[in-house]
C-alpha cells in the first residue's frame, strides 16, 4: 500500500472519542461501499497505529488515528472524504494524500474484524445435532473446556444501515511477516491482506 491519508480524532467536549468513532466510522463505511466492486470489496485498507490490546486483562483501544490506505493517490481522491465527513472537520483532522514513508516501516499487521463464539449452550446444541448425539452426551464434551464469548480486542459501535440495531465491529491485529496483497472488506478489513505499519 504505496499512499494513505491519517485521521484523528481529536478531544472535545461535545462528544466521547468511542461516539465519534461510531460517527466517524459509519460515514468510512459509507464512502467505502461507494467504491466497491461486484464482489463487495474495496481497495482500501485501514490501520489503527495506536492499537494496543491486553488479553490479559481482557482490555484493547483503537487510540484516536485510523489511517486509511490505497495504491495510489487517485484512488484515496475518489474516496472523497471530504464529502463524507464534511460534518466532522471540527472533531476530526484530515491530512492530505501521503506516500507510505518506507524507511519507517516496522512491520505489516492484519485488520480483521474479530467475531464473538457463540454462547456454549448455543455450542453445546451444534454439536449434539452435528454429531447425532444428545444434549447431555455434547455438554460432557465441553465440561473441561475453558470456554467465553466475550472479547478483548476494541470494538466500534455501529448501527446496521437499514437502520434496525446497533452492533460491536470487534477490530483484530495480527502481525504478519510479510506484505500481503489483495482487496479489502466494506470496513477497510481483511482476514488476509496486510497494511504497512509505522
Amino acid at each position: 500500500m504505496k499512499h494513505y491519508i491519517e485521521l484523528t480524532l481529536m478531544d472535545n467536549p461535545e462528544y466521547s472519542l468511542y461516539e465519534l468513532w461510531s460517527t466517524l466510522y459509519t460515514q468510512l463505511h459509507l464512502a467505502f461501499v461507494e467504491q466497491k466492486d461486484t464482489h463487495d470489496k474495496t481497495p482500501y485498507g485501514v490501520s489503527f497505529p495506536q492499537y494496543r490490546l491486553d488479553a490479559n486483562k481482557s482490555f484493547g483501544c483503537l487510540g484516536s488515528k485510523v489511517r486509511i490506505f490505497a495504491n495510489t493517490t487517485q484512488a484515496l481522491e475518489q474516496l472523497n472524504l471530504g464529502k463524507w465527513l464534511e460534518r466532522l472537520t471540527d472533531y476530526v483532522h484530515i491530512t492530505s494524500a501521503r506516500e507510505t514513508p518506507l524507511s519507517k516501516v516496522t512491520g505489516h499487521a492484519i485488520y480483521s474484524r474479530a467475531v464473538p463464539k457463540d454462547s456454549l449452550d448455543k455450542r453445546i446444541a451444534h454439536q449434539a445435532q452435528r454429531r447425532n448425539i444428545s444434549l447431555e452426551e455434547s455438554a460432557a464434551h465441553f465440561k473441561d473446556h475453558c470456554y467465553t464469548t466475550t472479547l478483548a480486542e476494541p470494538f466500534i459501535s455501529l448501527k446496521s444501515l437499514s437502520g434496525q440495531h446497533l452492533f460491536k465491529l470487534h477490530i483484530k491485529k495480527t502481525v504478519v511477516d510479510e506484505a500481503t496483497l489483495g482487496k479489502f472488506g466494506t470496513y477497510g478489513l481483511s482476514k488476509t491482506v496486510s497494511v504497512p505499519e509505522f
